[in-house]
């Protein structure tokens, strides 16, 4: 499903609008490659971003935060999901806590992301708590409806867009294009006392993102920090709205 358009601007889903011209509705790579990480199986093909370090970490970061939010409810997005490792992950976690009342959309621009995260979901046995959506960041979701978002983007401070794979690292000027893009988003579907959770890397203008953060955010934590010979990279945490 390609969802075009912004859900809070219009009174109805757009739902999907047949297939877009471009070909971007379809993934073209048909080889599919199958692995297993911490209990997990992924399915992907080669035009997807799969687990890697910055994967765990914002894993790591969500996994302990929603231990100290000891919430019962959940209804949770996460933008540019790619094989869905992370919402798996989380999802598995949660629902080993008994905390049953979750509800998950993982949402990529790839169809390639699409494909891989569906059929990842299904194979973990997840997807009664799943919708996949193909769209762009989080332009199909109405405004003020998610409690927990999470998101790892492309952050490397290159602009390399010649296939899916690519877009997924490139992370524009700065390492801050999609970045930018996908916090004003999250900050757009936050509902009451959301929290946000992303991964931010020394790689980008950290000045700048630590602006944004504190014009935007009630509170800001540093979960995670994992440093490697070329960059620190970190899951940090954003709430948003009536938090104490």
């Amino acid at each position: 499903m390609w969802v075009t358009g912004n859900m809070e601007k219009e009174s109805v889903p757009t739902n999907c609008r047949g297939l877009r011209e471009d070909g971007s509705y379809a993934c073209k790579s048909k080889k599919v490659m199958v692995s297993t990480l911490e209990g997990i199986v992924t399915i992907f093909n080669e035009e997807v971003y799969i687990p890697s370090d910055d994967t765990f970490i914002i894993v790591e970061g969500a996994r302990y935060l929603i231990e100290r939010l000891a919430e019962r409810r959940f209804t949770l997005v996460e933008i540019g999901c790619g094989t869905g490792y992370v919402t798996i992950s989380v999802l598995k976690n949660v629902l080993n806590k008994d905390l049953l009342n979750v509800y998950a959309v993982l949402i990529d621009i790839s169809p390639c992301a699409v494909d891989s995260a569906s059929k990842s979901v299904k194979v973990n046995e997840l997807d009664t708590y799943v919708d996949i959506v193909q769209c762009d960041s989080a332009s199909c979701l109405r405004g003020e409806s998610m409690k927990l978002i999470l998101f790892n983007p492309p952050y490397l401070p290159v602009e390399d867009y010649g296939g899916w794979l690519a877009k997924s690292w490139s992370g524009g000027r700065e390492g801050l294009v999609v970045w930018n893009e996908f916090f004003d988003d999250s900050l757009r579907v936050c509902g009451r006392d959301c929290v946000i959770v992303f991964v931010i890397s020394s790689l980008q203008n950290l000045g700048k993102v630590l602006q944004r953060l504190l014009s935007n955010c009630k509170c800001v934590e540093i979960l995670v920090c994992e440093s490697f010979f070329y960059e620190t990279v970190c899951s940090a945490s954003c709430r948003v709205g009536e938090a104490n």
